[in-house]
């Protein structure tokens, strides 16, 4: 009869044991599903950023490119007489206005116009542009394109900044700097590419 109810107090126990085996790992399943789902949003944000970047780079390109087939230096429309170097995309991704040219009014990520938007005309639906005169939605990216006159100086080549000019020296390229920042969940994330563009022609 002793022996009975030991047995009965030591399963009782081990039920206790594994009920709380099965809920540690019960929970650990859960907080990496749901770990996983953060950084799963996390990254697509990211590749969208990345690609919004890419997209900076290249429009600076065919810039450069459109203004070589018109017989312009190639860096016109890359900065104004000023010197304000930071611009954003004007391209509202239709047809008939395929010429890409910048916006440079904004000078930082303060500005509203370097808010991505996503349009919602018809013809263009979920097209992402920060085009002023396209209906759209905002969405979590901004990006900021600055050019940087590569300057070919007696010592090598430097890069300059916004208001600084090649003093004499030739300008032979421009170092295209695309910015994306964006916020998820009260974090901060900023993702940049560079490119240089040279007067290769």
């Amino acid at each position: 009869m002793l022996l009975k109810r030991r047995l009965r107090g030591q399963t009782l126990i081990e039920l206790l044991i594994a009920s709380a085996v099965i809920a540690g790992g019960l929970f650990s399943a859960v907080a990496l599903i749901f770990s996983n789902l953060r950084l799963s949003d996390r990254d697509s944000d990211s590749v969208v950023a990345i690609n919004l970047a890419r997209e900076g780079i290249e429009q600076a390109r065919e810039l450069r490119d459109s203004n070589w087939l018109a017989g312009n230096p190639f860096d016109a429309g890359m900065f104004t007489a000023g010197g304000d170097y930071s611009a954003i995309p004007n391209w509202d991704g239709k047809a008939a206005s395929d010429q890409v040219s910048f916006d440079f009014t904004a000078d930082d990520f303060s500005d509203e116009s370097v808010q991505v938007k996503s349009s919602t005309e018809a013809e263009n639906q979920g097209f992402l542009t920060q085009n002023t005169g396209v209906a759209a939605n905002p969405t979590p990216w901004k990006r900021l394109i600055t050019f940087h006159p590569i300057c070919d100086a007696p010592g090598g080549l430097t890069y300059k900044n916004d208001g600084e000019t090649c003093a004499g020296d030739p300008t032979v390229g421009v170092r295209v700097e695309s910015r994306v920042r964006w916020q998820r969940k009260g974090q901060s994330f900023e993702r940049v590419l560079y490119d240089d563009l040279f007067d290769w022609r």
